[in-house]
């Protein structure tokens, strides 16, 4: 009897440590660096919006050219994500984000720099090279760092961040070309930046193994948990290719990203042109949307975790999420076209916005849940498409305005929502992509 007890009190234990870096750990340290690193990207992004007016008046640009600036920093973009998830399979995140991060910094800095419309669309597009690797070098890192059920609230990490970044930049953004001009903006988040990009390559490690910080006890237990392995093996871009639901993938994030560009690069003019607010006013209500963007974001990568621990269901977990996410979106943007004042715009936009969220953060867990070791490659894919979204958003939504309205604009951007949530439809997420890894394995 004496044993048992003595067996049961170590079996506690034992569990007790085991647990513990559940609720705590050097992963979701890392997590938070990369908060940091999303903030930073997407108010390096979100800055030319903030600064649209005066930099359209001093280089003599329309919508449709400004809508350029962002489609070239997309098209750069785009061509960065599976060679930057490439890279980091093979040489690690550590190494290819603190490069990427530099170098977009850099790019930041030329964009107050350019001197004609022209540079400016050459600083764009490596500006959009420069950011390419993050998100893939993201999911590559989450593979190795995060448990299979921790996918969600993983990817919400940078997702948040990157979704927080426009929250204080119109007001930040604004404050700065107050006192100094548009261009001291560029140069103020370059630098902090650069300063990112230092602190990552000093604490950042590919893999928990490692870091010379990690626990023994945490390590034990993402090893033990994690769907990644050490494999050295290329990615299976034949097979994945042949599978439609790879493409599908692509596809709805292509609508979803179109829609967060539509809102990055457009809403301040918006606001500002058939809603009536002033710059500073506008600093402020453009902040909204995108604060319920990442609260959503977090709230809904920890829900869909917690879905999948208790469904063991990934269709219900990220596609079903995902869907209802797209509904409330466009149910937001139908209401913000008709609000009759512009404070009910703004808390529609809010709505629409904010329910986006859910799409955007279970489509990278779905990255990495069924690509596995090669989370790279399938999230670099996925952006590939998100990509191609960001692309003609700028130029597709102003040509729209500029030619119907700001109503029918948002009214017309319904459209393609509805077909986002057919795909998901084919995904059917508890199938995995790769007939000889069965799922959970």
């Amino acid at each position: 009897m004496e044993n048992n007890q003595a067996g049961a009190k170590l079996q506690a234990a034992s569990t007790a440590v085991v647990m513990k870096p559940k609720r705590m750990g050097l992963r979701w340290g890392m997590a938070v660096i990369f908060f940091v690193i999303g903030l930073i990207a997407y108010m390096d992004r979100s800055n030319i919006s903030i600064v649209a007016k005066p930099m359209m008046e001093d280089l003599n640009i329309n919508k449709v050219q400004f809508g350029l600036l962002t489609s070239l920093f997309f098209l750069g973009y785009c061509l960065a994500q599976i060679p930057g998830g490439i890279l980091a399979e093979r040489y690690g995140a550590r190494k290819i984000i603190a490069i990427a991060i530099t170098f977009w910094s850099v790019f930041t800095a030329f964009t107050a720099a350019a001197a004609s419309y022209v540079m400016m669309c050459i600083v764009r597009f490596f500006f959009g090279v420069g950011e390419g690797p993050m998100y893939p070098g993201n999911a590559s890192f989450n593979s190795y760092w995060f448990q299979k059920h921790e996918k969600g609230r993983a990817a919400s990490a940078l997702l948040s961040g990157s979704f927080f970044g426009p929250v204080i930049a119109p007001t930040l953004g604004v404050a700065i070309m107050t006192a100094f001009g548009w261009q001291a903006v560029f140069y103020v988040f370059a630098g902090a930046g650069v300063l990112i990009a230092i602190v990552w390559f000093i604490i950042g490690r590919d893999r928990p193994e490692q870091h010379p910080w990690i626990s023994e006890a945490e390590q034990r237990l993402i090893l033990a948990n994690r769907s990644a392995n050490s494999s050295t093996a290329k990615a299976p871009w034949g097979q994945y290719l042949r599978n439609p639901r790879f493409w599908a993938i692509g596809g709805q994030y292509l609508v979803v990203l179109y829609m967060n560009t539509f809102f990055l690069t457009w809403l301040p003019t918006y606001l500002m042109e058939a809603r009536g607010f002033s710059l500073q006013s506008m600093g402020v209500a453009a902040s909204f949307p995108w604060l319920a963007l990442c609260i959503v974001t977090i709230a809904g990568g920890a829900f869909s975790d917690m879905l999948l621990r208790s469904t063991r269901s990934l269709m219900k977990s990220r596609g079903y999420v995902a869907i209802a996410g797209f509904l409330v979106f466009i149910l937001g943007l139908y209401m913000a076209a008709y609000a009759s004042t512009p404070a009910l715009n703004v808390l529609w936009l809010t709505v629409g916005l904010g329910a986006l969220g859910l799409p955007f953060v279970v489509s990278w867990a779905l990255a990495n849940d069924l690509g596995k070791e090669f989370a790279g490659s399938v999230s670099g894919w996925m952006n590939v498409w998100g990509s191609t979204g960001g692309v003609i958003a700028p130029i597709i939504c102003g040509w729209m305005a500029q030619t119907f309205g700001w109503e029918k604009t948002i009214l017309l951007n319904i459209l393609p929502v509805l077909g986002s949530i057919v795909l998901w439809l084919v995904i059917r997420p508890d199938r995995p992509l790769l007939k000889e890894s069965p799922e959970g394995k």
